[in-house]
């Protein structure tokens, strides 16, 4: 996982817009699984978000917002690298990455300008790292 100090990077503000954007990222295939809903959950959780705050970002579920619109409200460097990064892993959190999580992760990295490549190289990153996870968490169930 990266480990950004996020709330001492952003405003509050964008903290929202990055538990928003991420709760829109997972909503992305039209359902939204457990797995989804509890990492957005625990993100909430590790920024301290607001009760209503919360509440904000768990409409996106049923009535996802504009994921871009909402990206181009974290405006640092750093922030947007940990959006990019959650949003990978939300789109993963039920172990699949359909094409419409793909297509809006290379949206999102254009309105970063993040370079292409880089982008797919990162989600690619990502999930091997998921999957590494995974595995080792399953040796110590068998052991």
């Amino acid at each position: 996982m990266l480990d950004f100090p996020i709330g001492e990077l952003i405003t509050p503000e964008e903290q929202v817009a990055v538990a928003r954007a991420v709760a829109i990222m997972a909503s992305r295939d039209d359902q939204v699984s457990d797995s989804e809903r509890h990492f957005v959950e625990e993100l909430m959780g590790q920024m301290m978000l607001l009760p209503e705050e919360r509440d904000e970002v768990r409409k996106e579920f049923s009535q996802p917002g504009d994921l871009m619109e909402v990206a181009r409200q974290v405006k640092h460097r750093e922030a947007r690298i940990f959006l990019y990064y959650q949003a990978v892993c939300a789109a993963m959190a039920d172990n699949k990455l359909v094409e419409g999580e793909l297509d809006a992760l290379l949206q999102l990295a254009e309105v970063f300008q993040f370079h292409p490549e880089t982008s797919k190289r990162f989600i690619r990153w990502v999930q091997d790292s998921l999957e590494l996870r995974e595995r080792g968490q399953q040796i110590l169930v068998d052991m």
